[in-house]
């Protein structure tokens, strides 16, 4: 089920302009952990936000892809709820579409790799941050008013498409 097709008009204005020969695919989506909060990442040197996800490696299903890139990226590990559909960011300034496959997943335990997070906090650069879902929506929300960043406005809209789309599954 497709979620949303997301244009530069949406941030800019005028007719959408799609991209139809230069297509990457990736998994991205919500993390929720036992009292219900959804794993936030706070991208360094910036008051943005972006959900766990990544590419998908040649081998593997989307879904173990995504699995795989939260256990990498937070240090948890996970198991899937459910499957939201796919995404399109059409970024005809860099001539490129991302199609993204978006999951909810739910921690299996409360333990984590404390290793592994702190790696990937420092690679990355972001910090893990847990926050209700009603929050989370509504701060990358406020974000998305403000932003005037060509990538971050695809992102911030991006991640709150996922979230909205994923209510049923997480209240």
């Amino acid at each position: 089920m497709l979620i949303a097709k997301i244009t530069e008009s949406d941030f800019f204005g005028g007719e959408p302009r799609f991209i139809e020969d230069n297509t990457r695919y990736n998994v991205r989506g919500i993390l929720t952990d036992n009292d219900g909060n959804v794993a936030m990442l706070k991208i360094e040197n910036s008051d943005y936000y972006k959900l766990p996800g990544g590419s998908i490696e040649i081998t593997e299903t989307p879904d173990n892809a995504f699995l795989r890139e939260v256990h990498e990226i937070t240090g948890y590990k996970a198991e899937l709820i459910g499957y939201l559909g796919w995404l399109e960011e059409h970024k005809y300034k860099r001539k490129f579409c991302m199609v993204s496959h978006c999951y909810v997943a739910k921690i299996t335990s409360d333990e984590y790799d404390k290793e592994l997070l702190a790696s990937s906090q420092e690679r990355l650069g972001f910090q893990l941050e847990w926050m209700p879902y009603r929050k989370a929506i509504e701060r990358l929300s406020e974000l998305s008013e403000t932003c005037k960043e060509y990538q971050m406005s695809f992102v911030l809209r991006r991640e709150r498409l996922i979230l909205e789309s994923a209510e049923e599954l997480i209240t």
